[in-house]
C-alpha cells in the first residue's frame, strides 16, 4: 500500500469516528441523566420548591384540626409520613390511582377527594406524568431531585379537563393561578405507593399531595 492510500485510510477512519459522535445542544447523550430541573423551571416555581419543607410542615399543622373533626387526618399523616424508597425510574413508570388531598391554607383546611386515575410513562427518553381523570388533569415531566425524590414541572389541562399543555419553562409568563405551572416533588414509599406533593398551590391550600396507588 502506498503512502497515498496510507493516508486516505487514516483520514476515512478518522471522518468515520466523527459522524459516530451524535450531537446534542446541552452536551449530554441521548440516554444520560435528564436536565437539571433549576433550568427548566420557572422562578416562581423554584423558590416554591425551595420553601416545601416550610409548605409540608405549615400545612400539616395547619389541617390537624380540621382532620381530626372529620376522623381523617390519618390519612394525610400515612402518606406524609411514609417511609421514602430509592428512586427507580422503573417502579415509578406505570398505571395508577391517585387522589388529592388539600392541607391547610384558609379556605381548604382539609379536603380528601376521590381516586381517579394517573399514569407515569416514557416520553422522548424521560419520565412522564399525567393525571387522566377528574376535573383537574394536568401533566409534566419528571427531573431528578436526588437520590430519593423527583421534582414534577406540571401544567394544568386546557380547561382542566381538556388536551395537555406545556410547561412555561424557564421563560414563565402564566399569570392566570387557575392555569399556572404546578410544581411538585415526587416520590416512591416503601409500602408500593406513590406520592406527588405541590407546595404553596396558587389557590386554597398549602400543599396538595397526590396519593398514588397501583390499579
Amino acid at each position: 500500500m502506498s503512502l497515498g492510500d496510507n493516508m486516505r485510510s487514516i483520514f476515512v477512519v478518522a471522518l468515520l469516528s466523527l459522524l459516530a459522535i451524535p450531537a446534542f445542544a446541552d452536551g449530554a447523550d441521548a440516554e444520560g441523566p435528564s436536565p437539571d430541573w433549576r433550568s427548566q423551571a420557572t422562578e416562581i416555581d423554584r423558590d416554591k420548591l425551595d420553601r416545601y419543607e416550610d409548605a409540608v410542615t405549615k400545612g400539616m399543622m395547619e389541617s390537624r384540626v380540621a382532620g381530626e373533626e372529620h376522623g381523617t387526618y390519618n390519612e394525610l399523616t400515612s402518606i406524609m409520613e411514609g417511609t421514602l424508597a430509592p428512586a427507580d425510574p422503573e417502579r415509578l413508570k406505570g398505571q395508577w390511582n391517585c387522589r388529592t388531598i388539600k392541607a391547610g391554607g384558609p379556605f381548604a383546611g382539609f379536603v380528601v377527594y376521590g381516586w381517579f386515575r394517573c399514569d407515569v410513562v416514557e416520553k422522548d427518553g424521560r419520565l412522564f406524568f399525567e393525571k387522566l381523570t377528574g376535573s383537574q388533569r394536568m401533566s409534566g415531566f419528571l427531573y431528578e431531585r436526588d437520590e430519593k425524590t423527583w421534582v414534577l414541572l406540571a401544567a394544568p389541562n386546557e380547561g382542566h379537563s381538556g388536551p395537555i399543555r406545556d410547561y412555561s419553562g424557564p421563560e414563565g409568563g402564566v399569570t392566570d393561578p387557575q392555569l399556572m405551572d404546578e410544581p411538585a416533588v415526587a416520590a416512591l414509599l416503601e409500602d408500593g405507593r406513590a406520592r406527588i406533593v405541590f407546595p404553596w398551590p396558587e389557590l386554597e391550600s398549602t400543599f396538595n399531595v397526590l396519593e398514588m396507588k397501583r390499579r
